[in-house]
């Protein structure tokens, strides 16, 4: 994930990908991409890459990359240098193709990226930590005791479909669900967290969320400083890697956490292969304690 400069694709500009037998995502686009294999997932779903800029969508980074075809990476090792295809819909992002153009002796191989372990288990209070929100108010953990809390670690600048914006929809889906049961209305917040400070200042917040269409009475966006934001976000098993001189180049994972009235951890979602409905049947059962 990276700093600013490619161009965002706006949500809804792009029409959903109808995957129907094989037939060729309707309105996606396809970018090539040349860069260094870092890590490859065991079960073959995932390959994470040192990319060179993306002419026309973005800058270079470090990122894992969706795989949708095992087959792709037969052969593949870390060190291989690569050019593929990435394909971006609405909805998802993933490469298309894959081809090994060459390999890189051990001592000329990038560092490998540093994943964080969960550190706080389910019954573990979270930490207080104190934000800044959308409207430059002070926000804490502890201001949202007495009621249930979802919330989720994002960047405005995220470029690819399946991550940050993923997050976003899933809780715009999570906010009409609770709009639509008082009990929960009621008694269920949300909040949204950058870890990109620097550029995700209050009022770049607030736009994203109008565009995002949050209600602030349900749904705040806030950040703090870099240094308690890693912190706060590797204690839930948020994994940040900043690159670059001023650190503008950003890779990271997907965590999402649920908490109770006390501000005791209920549930950690890893990655963004969970589901508002699941969110949703989650709080319900958390209410009905």
């Amino acid at each position: 994930m990276t700093r600013a400069r490619f161009a965002l694709i706006p949500i809804g500009a792009l029409v959903l990908f109808a995957a129907c037998g094989g037939s060729r995502p309707v309105n996606s686009r396809q970018f090539p991409l040349e860069g260094e294999v870092l890590r490859i997932k065991a079960d073959k779903t995932e390959i994470t890459i040192k990319h060179g800029d993306i002419k026309g969508f973005m800058e270079a980074m470090t990122m894992p990359f969706p795989i949708k075809n095992p087959d792709l990476l037969k052969g593949l090792a870390v060190g291989d240098l690569v050019e593929a295809t990435l394909v971006v819909t609405d909805e998802e992002s993933y490469l298309s193709t894959i081809e090994k153009t060459g390999s890189l002796p051990p001592e000329r191989r990038s560092a490998g990226l540093r994943v964080l372990p969960d550190v706080i288990q389910a019954g573990a209070a979270v930490p207080d930590v104190t934000f800044t929100d959308q409207s430059g108010q002070l926000l804490r953990v502890s201001d949202y005791r007495g009621q249930s809390l979802l919330f989720t670690f994002i960047y405005t600048r995220c470029p690819l479909p399946d991550y940050c914006p993923r997050m976003s929809r899933y809780f715009a889906a999570i906010q009409r669900a609770l709009a639509q049961r008082p009990a929960l209305r009621k008694d269920v917040r949300l909040l949204s967290i950058s870890f990109d400070p620097d550029f995700d200042s209050p009022r770049t917040l607030r736009a994203y969320a109008a565009s995002v269409g949050a209600d602030p009475t349900i749904w705040r966006f806030a950040t703090a400083p870099r240094r308690e934001i890693d912190a706060f976000g590797a204690s839930l098993g948020l994994s940040v890697t900043r690159e670059g001189v001023s650190g503008q180049t950003i890779t990271h994972n997907l965590r999402t956490a649920l908490v109770d009235r006390r501000g005791i951890l209920v549930k950690t979602y890893s990655g963004n292969d969970w589901s508002p409905d699941e969110a949703v049947r989650d709080i319900e059962a958390l209410i009905k304690r």
